[in-house]
């Protein structure tokens, strides 16, 4: 090199490297644009947009449609709207009252301002569809009532008191059988062997208890009399499950008439069961179980029959003086 100036031979080497240094970033930018174009190198060239299949992603609601959409709640109950409207129209009143300086608008307005707030104290009871409380326990009466005739015991069943709960039902395999004591060894039985009977859960347990709650005081040993003298209030005032009771006193037999009982048709069931009144609807049982209670001795479900009185049942029971059914 003389000069800065290059000699033949270099000048030849770096064009050749140029030359080759260009080609390079041709390929590149061609390779570039191929897979902008294709997105998979090599592949023939085609229109994205128009070839791929397109993914529709679901729609997003807006703040402003979810506010408009319909809400499903638990309406309010009709006191509640009551007492809100009475409370609205006493507050204009007494408005109304203090800009015209009248007395009549002032007692007016507090009078509907009192109302108002003590609908909203008054809460409504929960009552259930009679249809839907007899499908709810009718197949498992029915249930009990083919197993018990299934495995042999067939005779009706006797409601004997006990010391912890009102009474057991007791079912014997064969008539004229002793019937046993009430203890709390039988209340824990399922099956005694002598005499050779079931003890079952009486169907109308619950509601027996539910009752006695209702009036106040203590079944147990109470009397038959004291009974009866406060069942029918119970029955068509605090429960409301009959409209009208009759009760008469034969004896040692007690027959109740019950007018628009809401079980009426719970017993209709029941009586095509093979077993016929066998324990007895829950509204008989917890009838036996009262006056087993009371009268502390046990008492025998006889019979119901239903009169061509819509929703009329008569029920006959008999408190067993006697060691044997």
């Amino acid at each position: 090199m003389d000069g800065d100036i290059i000699c033949r031979e270099c000048s030849t080497k770096y064009a050749a490297m140029l030359q080759t240094a260009k080609f390079r970033t041709i390929n590149l930018e061609r390779s570039l644009s191929t897979l902008t174009e294709q997105g998979v190198p090599g592949a023939p060239a085609q229109d994205v947009h128009e070839d791929t299949p397109t993914v529709e992603l679901p729609k997003t609601e807006t703040s402003a449609e979810l506010r408009s959409r319909p809400r499903v709640g638990r309406s309010r109950p009709v006191t509640q709207l009551v007492g809100f409207l009475l409370l609205g129209i006493g507050l204009v009143t007494l408005t109304a009252s203090v800009m015209f300086s009248s007395t009549i608008l002032s007692f007016v307005g507090l009078g509907l301002v009192f109302w108002g707030m003590l609908a909203f104290f008054i809460q409504p009871q929960k009552y259930v569809r009679s249809d839907l409380m007899d499908a709810t326990g009718l197949s498992s009466l029915k249930t009990i009532d083919r197993m018990m005739v299934g495995i042999g015991f067939r005779e009706k069943g006797v409601y004997i008191p006990t010391e912890k709960e009102k009474a057991v039902v007791f079912v014997p395999s064969e008539p004229y059988s002793r019937i046993p004591a009430g203890t709390d060894a039988l209340q824990e039985s399922t099956l005694i062997q002598d005499p050779l009977g079931l003890v079952v859960v009486p169907p109308g347990l619950a509601l027996a208890n539910l009752i006695e709650k209702k009036m106040g005081f203590t079944l147990k040993n109470c009397g038959v009399e004291t009974v009866l003298r406060a069942l029918p209030k119970v029955l068509v005032e605090d429960l409301e499950i009959v409209r009208d009771v009759e009760i008469e006193v034969r004896g040692a037999k007690v027959d109740f008439k019950l007018v628009g009982s809401i079980y009426s048709d719970f017993c209709r069931e029941m009586r095509e069961t093979s077993r016929r009144c066998g324990l007895g609807c829950p509204m008989c049982s917890a009838l036996a179980c009262i006056l087993a209670s009371a009268s502390g001795k046990p008492v025998l479900f006889e019979e119901d029959e239903l009169t061509t009185e819509k929703g009329t049942t008569l029920s006959s029971y008999e408190i067993l003086n006697r060691s044997r059914i």
